[in-house]
């Protein structure tokens, strides 16, 4: 037997898994910039490549969170359909 979990667990990941998506662009571009200021400040290419470097972990930390998961097992949910009634993992039924 399956187990059902709660929807607005669902909706919940979802959104969140949303956001991140969003915030993704964002992060991006700041590792950009930070590394252009850090260059235009006189902290070289040294200085630069680390201002990136510390973007770039924070944009891999929102990819990795954009990801919408299973509140029960922790399988990808497929992000681009708007009502799920089950998980493709673990076939828990969303209630």
């Amino acid at each position: 037997m399956t187990a059902s979990v709660r929807r607005e667990a669902v909706e919940r990941e979802l959104s969140r898994a949303r956001g991140a998506r969003k915030m993704l662009p964002w992060a991006t571009l700041t590792a950009v910039g930070g590394a252009a200021l850090g260059l235009a400040a006189g902290g070289g290419a040294r200085g630069a490549a680390a201002l990136f470097a510390l973007g770039l972990v924070f944009a891999l930390f929102l990819w990795t969170t954009s990801v919408p998961r299973c509140p029960a097992c922790g399988a990808r949910l497929p992000a681009g359909r708007p009502r799920l009634e089950s998980c493709p993992g673990c076939r828990a039924r969303f209630e």
